[in-house]
């Protein structure tokens, strides 16, 4: 019976080539962007999944004390590895963990690299297997192991084992390093991550660090072994008394205790977006949060609106089937036979589109890559989920978006089909609700898209309150290092200024309470280098004075921001004393609001003390936007040459925004894609159903020309009834649209955004009605002028 039913459904498909393309091509990439979402999705969940022998090991983590209450940190004390291997019960072995950034000299050339110093066992907790060579001198002062991309890099088309390379280390020192092992290439969906691995003494060397030193303790990552899970608590609080003793030396940075967090749960909180985050953390991160749902979510819209056309393409198919279906009935077909052909037909489809799909996935998946950052293949040897998957989804569309069709069609009486009694298609309620839901996504993807790409040109003429532009920073070690770049750089015809800072806002600066006797205020904090730094970042002075240049002010005075004035009600602000922490100051000048946190956060209130020069961390150097890549080149090859065993460390200062800004293009292109796709998609489900409505009202129309109806009455009649629909659409979608992007975006993300306009919404509707109107203009003026003969003519 199967076989006959696949028969029948290869004939009838292979007669209505136009309808089988258009629901071939559409479900086709709706099911290729399910399936890219559905490969994306897995590689976040199987996250360490390699590291099958890690259940008992646990990563030490940190509790910081913070104004809002507790944070978890990924990071502790460097003694605290130490203590809790000689004194605490249950620990069975330990690992420690930690990286900086060196300079690797091979011959005349230098390379910016990540150099990790760890413990031997760190191979025995996890999945780390060798290409070449062995663990055997590992623990040796000069030993390093290199992963495959560094030996292509520096050693290509050679045996790297045994071959040297001079690193300069986090001291500026040069030692020479011989390779010891290659590893093999690590999955990418991996936490441990490492390029050039060397034992963690030497690290100790590098920064002369005494591992139990607490009073200079450095923040590393501490892994454990523990096989009994019922000690976990009891370790946890055996730990407890060692934050009190980091405390004592660390009172602007203290601590509430530690915990042990399991490895399995290490790839569920490196994602800042999503609850139970981890702050600190030095391992590969795992964003399972916005990257992973919207692609999601965007697939199963554009399968939901596919699934809609395909219904309604389903039910303007059968209106050219409606005696075939009767003559079936008459001659003894009963309805669940109909109902097994109807969905034999919708199958097939759907198994074309698998195929489709996989085409579409080998185009669309290298631009996928590109887009997340990450290096997904399409490869069923390995993944035995895409099998299943590629059978469950068209089975699955099949049902859903076929099964409505097949029982409606198949329920009609043989009766008033022959006798043509039988109507049905665009006076169908359920294909007209799937008509509006297709069309108002569309509208409602439209609205987003033009709103976010108004925000992203407000992004790019916003008044940040400071010269953001122009500036460019490089980090320092110390006064030597400072006075060094600026004798370097401060002579270039295009600086314009430049200064130096402890803190430089929008980076690193801190929150402290500032109180009067009334009242007190979270405010953000950052040491500059006075009127110079104001000068060198474009902030202006409302009132009072700047710092003094001979430094007095630096235990004395500060400067706050308008907002600061404003939260704490002051109406005479200056000379007013202000308590920060146990010190009291005296405010000498208040200078205009600046968005500390970009256009995402409103303006917190700001706090600028005097940094003494020998405390500066930071240059700040000015220059025109357009010549700020030629400082910055100059900047670097003044850095190489005074620091040649050290990497650079600059960024500008519009790239601390970069984030927000990359947010905003994402869920433009987003919203773009989405809005490109669907609207073809419910298009070509509009001609579907246009067509259906012409040919049940073609002699209708041929009857209405003979007795004298023009073109335009005759092109009025066919659309009247899709312009209604296309109208409600647009209400809709664009409702959404408007709370979408002004209840959300612009409430929880972007604090500092356009004005909402109606351009979004009469650009959205012109989009509509022109798109809609070309793809079935051809077919509506092609039936408004066809010759009335022909539709009134008998069988």
């Amino acid at each position: 019976m199967f076989r006959n039913y696949l028969k029948i459904a290869l004939r009838i498909l292979w007669r209505n080539k136009i309808y089988v393309v258009i629901n071939v091509v559409g479900l086709g990439f709706a099911i290729a962007c399910c399936l890219l979402a559905y490969l994306h999705f897995n590689y976040r969940a199987s996250f360490d999944q390699t590291h099958r022998q890690a259940n008992a090991i646990y990563r030490l983590n940190s509790l910081r004390v913070t104004d809002q209450g507790t944070q978890a940190w990924g990071v502790s004390p460097m003694p605290l590895a130490e203590a809790i291997q000689n004194s605490v019960a249950g620990v069975e072995r330990m690992a420690r963990l930690y990286s900086t950034t060196v300079v690797v000299k091979r011959g005349m050339s230098t390379f910016t690299e990540r150099l990790q110093y760890a413990d031997k066992n760190l191979f025995a907790f996890f999945n780390l297997p060798l290409k070449q060579g062995s663990l055997a001198q590992f623990d040796q002062p000069n030993q390093v192991i290199i992963s495959q991309a560094m030996a292509d890099k520096y050693f290509p088309h050679q045996m790297p084992i045994g071959r040297t390379l001079t690193v300069a280390e986090s001291d500026s020192t040069e030692k020479t390093y011989t390779v010891g092992a290659v590893a093999q290439p690590i999955a990418a969906n991996s936490s441990i991550q490492f390029d050039l691995l060397t034992t963690f003494e030497n690290g100790l060397k590098a920064g002369r660090v005494d591992p139990t030193d607490w009073a200079k303790s450095t923040l590393i990552t501490t892994f454990v072994e523990v096989n009994q899970k019922q000690t976990i608590s009891h370790i946890a609080t055996n730990l407890k008394p060692y934050a009190a003793i980091y405390n004592r030396s660390h009172p602007d940075w203290t601590l509430a205790g530690f915990y042990l967090q399991p490895f399995r749960e290490l790839a569920t909180s490196s994602d800042v977006d999503m609850p139970g985050y981890v702050q600190g953390s030095e391992l590969t991160t795992n964003p399972r949060g916005v990257l992973v749902i919207v692609p999601a979510v965007m697939s199963l819209f554009i399968l939901l609106i596919t699934c809609f056309n395909f219904t309604n393409i389903s039910i303007a198919f059968a209106s050219g089937r409606l005696k075939e279906i009767g003559i079936r009935k008459v001659i003894g077909g009963v309805k669940n036979q109909l109902i097994r052909q109807f969905l034999t037909e919708n199958l097939v489809l759907c198994l074309l589109a698998s195929a489709m799909a996989l085409l579409f996935v080998s185009l669309l998946l290298p631009a996928f890559n590109q887009v997340t950052g990450i290096n997904l293949s399409f490869n069923f040897s390995q993944n035995y989920g895409l099998w299943l998957f590629l059978v469950l989804m068209p089975v699955g569309t099949a049902l859903f978006s076929g099964l409505y069709p097949a029982v409606y069609i198949s329920s009609f009486q043989p009766i008033t089909i022959l006798k043509g009694k039988t109507t049905f298609g665009s006076s169908n309620r359920f294909t007209r609700f799937l008509l509006i839901s297709q069309f108002s996504l569309s509208c409602f993807a439209l609205v987003v898209g033009i709103t976010l790409s108004q925000n992203a040109a407000y992004q790019q003429q916003a008044d940040f309150g400071y010269a953001i532009n122009e500036v460019a920073v490089v980090e320092v070690r110390n006064a030597q290092e400072y006075a060094t770049l600026r004798q370097a750089i401060g002579q270039h015809p295009q600086v314009k200024s430049l200064a130096g800072a402890s803190q430089q806002i929008g980076e690193n600066s801190y929150t402290a309470t500032a109180q009067t006797d009334k009242q007190q205020v979270q405010a953000q904090v950052a040491h500059v280098g006075g009127k110079a730094y104001l000068n060198s970042m474009g902030i202006r002075l409302a009132q009072g004075r700047h710092f003094y240049e001979s430094g007095l002010d630096a235990d004395a005075s500060i400067l706050v921001n308008q907002t600061f004035v404003q939260q704490l009600h002051l109406r005479q602000p200056l000379g007013q004393r202000i308590r920060i922490d146990s010190a009291s100051y005296t405010i000498v000048g208040v200078v205009t609001d600046y968005k500390e946190y970009g256009l995402h956060g409103l303006v917190p209130p700001c706090i600028l003390r005097l940094a003494k020069p020998d405390a500066y961390k930071f240059m700040v150097i000015r220059a025109d936007e357009q010549a700020l890549p030629l400082v910055v080149k100059q900047l670097q090859a003044a850095w190489h040459k005074a620091l040649p065993n050290r990497s650079y460390q600059g960024f500008l200062q519009s790239e601390l925004i970069e984030k927000e800004v990359r947010l905003n293009l994402g869920f433009q292109s987003v919203a773009y894609f989405l809005a490109i796709v669907t609207l073809l998609l419910s298009a070509s489900g509009l001609f579907a159903l246009v067509s259906l409505n012409i040919d049940r009202r073609r002699k209708e129309i041929g009857m209405r020309k003979v007795l004298g109806a023009s073109v335009g009455q005759i092109l009025g009649l066919i659309n009247r009834e899709f312009v209604r629909i296309l109208l409600v659409a647009f209400t809709v979608g664009s409702a959404f649209g408007y709370g979408f992007t002004n209840q959300f975006i612009f409430r929880f993300i972007y604090h500092y955004h356009p004005d909402a306009g109606p351009s979004a919404y009469v650009a959205t509707l012109v989009i509509l009605l022109f798109s809609c109107g070309l793809i079935i203009g051809m077919k509506v003026h092609r039936a408004a002028t066809a010759n009335p003969i022909h539709s009134l003519q008998t069988e």
